[in-house]
């Protein structure tokens, strides 16, 4: 018995494909996959992460934070749904009724789950370095880690238990590595 087809789309296929509600999906270079839903405790730290980055943009109006509902158009094949993203600037026109992202996030956030593949997550990597994605962020809730990625090499920062993550695109931004909520200070004035 051999592997599964695989489902190939185009960008407009995806883009209109009537999905089920409950399910996420990506297109990875014409190929659709099914994303798993994420288990409780890893699914908590992308709601912390997610709260920080929009109590931090409520401070700072310099962009927004985006969830898991959305899908970015990263390329004419790839459509990649990050667990949050961020948007520097004022793109709410371009934001307004869009059903997938036409803007390349500045920042996107990926909480690990159990099972992680790292050939997907070097693909992923080079997807959206290629894109022109500035910061990747991986978070790794069972071992207390976070890297910050600038390139789809080698991270810039691996970040441990006590360690705070910050970026130079959020000026001013300090958030707990391990679990993504503010510090206890909040983000820095």
């Amino acid at each position: 018995m051999g592997a599964p087809a695989k489902t190939l789309l185009t960008a407009e296929q995806f883009d209109n494909y009537p999905f089920e509600e409950d399910k996420r999906y990506e297109l990875d270079e014409g190929e659709l996959i099914e994303m798993t839903r994420p288990a409780y405790f890893p699914k908590l730290v992308v709601e912390q992460l997610l709260l920080a980055l929009k109590l931090y943009f409520r401070k700072n109006r310099i962009g927004r934070a985006l969830d898991s509902d959305h899908s970015y158009a990263l390329a004419p094949t790839t459509r990649l749904a990050p667990d949050a993203a961020v948007i520097l600037g004022t793109r709410g026109p371009e934001l307004r009724d869009a059903k997938i992202i036409p803007i390349v996030p500045d920042v996107a956030c990926h909480v690990l789950p159990d099972e992680v593949r790292l050939f997907r997550l070097h693909r992923r990597l080079g997807q959206y370095f290629a894109a022109g994605v500035k910061e990747v962020w991986l978070i790794d809730p069972e071992d207390n880690t976070a890297e910050i990625w600038t390139g789809p090499s080698l991270p810039e920062k691996e970040l441990g238990l006590d360690e705070s993550l910050t970026s130079p695109l959020l000026p001013a931004s300090r958030f707990r590595s391990t679990n993504c909520s503010p510090d206890a200070s909040g983000p820095l004035p």
